[in-house]
């Protein structure tokens, strides 16, 4: 099933590495990947898109995103 994941990220170095390595670790590929400045001053937003299935590996990967002291805020995007 794809899945739209929405992410408020600061600027910072690495922090694309980061995220990207949380889906690494679980061994799912990226489909989409949007980055673009926010209307606050040195944060982003992220929308990424990957085709998961299983629920479960769903909210561990949110659990995985949301220990990065990078991320801000995750909200799964309901198409």
């Amino acid at each position: 099933m794809k899945r739209t994941l929405h992410l408020k990220v600061t600027d910072q170095v690495s922090t694309l590495n980061r995220i990207t390595s949380a889906f690494v670790r679980l061994q799912y590929n990226i489909s989409e990947l949007t980055v673009k400045p926010s209307s606050e001053k040195g944060i982003s937003d992220m929308v990424i898109t990957a085709n998961i299935e299983d629920e479960a590996i769903l909210k561990i990967l949110i659990a995985k995103l949301n220990k990065q002291i990078s991320v801000i805020d995750i909200e799964e995007v309901k198409a």
